[in-house]
């Protein structure tokens, strides 16, 4: 077995599983946010005062089914996706996402940008290069129902993480997407803006406990604001079948 065949079958997946909490806060409201929980959690290290980029093209079954089951506010859900930070990557982060009941599993597989490029192309046996159920799950599921890539979304984040309780929060703004178009890599993709600039999306994801000083520093914010999806407003196309 040569090297590289043998380190991907070595590779561990990075699995995740925690609540999930999400809100629509204004301009104010994150310029608090940013100033508290700068005092409170650790910045990301990546990227200035707006974080940094994040770009994922969706996957979904040839009937639409994670779409479907979003829409319908099912118990349990699920989302397949490729992740970079820049066009230029060299490394893709595969991810397959799954909410039950409120609570949320992710797990994460580091593969090659020619990888990614095959999977673009529905080619998913390269899946099984890579060692585990996550690949093996994803594989028999993206090939026995038809998956393809359906769509691209792009925003900036910051992020905010402690170690305890697996504690995360982001903030992310300039929501965009792209219509019809997967190209992962390109430099040159005309984006639809997705809601206003001055609004941003609020995640809270922590395990068992969320510490009393960030509970107290989110009271002072208006969390009335109920969140767009981004996987679903990069599918709006869809709305008109199923209204």
């Amino acid at each position: 077995m040569s090297t590289q065949r043998r380190d991907l079958k070595t590779q561990k997946v990075l699995s995740v599983s925690r609540r999930e909490l999400k809100y629509l806060i204004s301009l104010t409201d994150r310029i608090y946010l940013i100033e508290a929980l700068d005092k409170l959690l650790t910045a990301d290290e990546y990227g200035g005062y707006n974080g940094y980029t994040v770009r994922s093209v969706y996957f979904d079954s040839i009937t639409n089914e994670d779409y479907s089951d979003k829409r319908e506010h099912a118990d349990e859900k699920k989302r397949i996706r490729l992740r970079v930070y820049n066009p230029d990557d060299k490394k893709v982060k595969f991810e397959l996402k799954r909410k039950s009941f409120g609570r949320e599993i992710k797990e994460s597989l580091v593969i090659t940008r020619n990888d990614a490029m095959k999977l673009l192309n529905r080619n998913y046996r390269v899946l099984l290069k890579y060692d585990g159920p996550t690949a093996n799950y994803a594989y028999n599921i993206m090939t026995t129902r038809l998956y393809r890539p359906v769509s691209m979304v792009e925003y900036d984040r910051r992020a905010y993480t402690h170690e305890n309780f697996n504690t995360r929060i982001t903030l992310d703004n300039n929501l965009r997407y792209c219509d019809f178009c997967y190209d992962l890599f390109s430099h040159n993709l005309n984006f639809k803006m997705a809601m206003p600039k001055e609004q941003t999306i609020l995640e809270i994801k922590y395990d068992r406990f969320l510490f009393k000083q960030i509970q107290d520093a989110l009271s002072k914010c208006d969390l009335n604001g109920k969140p767009p999806s981004k996987f679903g407003t990069s599918r709006s196309i869809l709305k008109e079948y199923y209204y």
